[in-house]
């Protein structure tokens, strides 16, 4: 179910912190599409926001805001410039299996 146009631009990156918990684990292994380079729908990002690296969902709330969103409710939602954030890629994949 994961789709994407050139396995070249599949790159593994590594969540941080625990804020996208629990769909993202601290440095759980993420497939991200880099070039996918601006909002395409509701999901989740990795993307620049205030000079900082951020893998959070994103949702469009206006013309000119993005919602900013964290998995773990002892994080509030965020309303961001959409002029103000760099789209760096968009995680497809959480690569979180557990071992048995």
């Amino acid at each position: 179910g994961v789709k994407y146009k050139d396995p070249a631009h599949l790159k593994l990156i590594t969540g941080m912190g625990q804020s996208m918990e629990p769909t993202i684990q601290d440095k759980d292994p993420l497939i991200a599409d880099v070039s996918v380079r601006e909002f395409v729908g509701d999901g989740i990002y990795a993307f620049v926001w205030q000079d900082l690296f951020y893998i959070k969902r994103l949702q469009l709330k206006d013309e000119d805001h993005f919602k900013m969103i964290s998995d773990n409710k002892h994080h509030d939602a965020e309303t961001i410039r959409i002029d103000d954030t760099y789209i760096q890629a968009r995680v497809l994949l959480v690569w979180n299996a557990k071992r048995l």
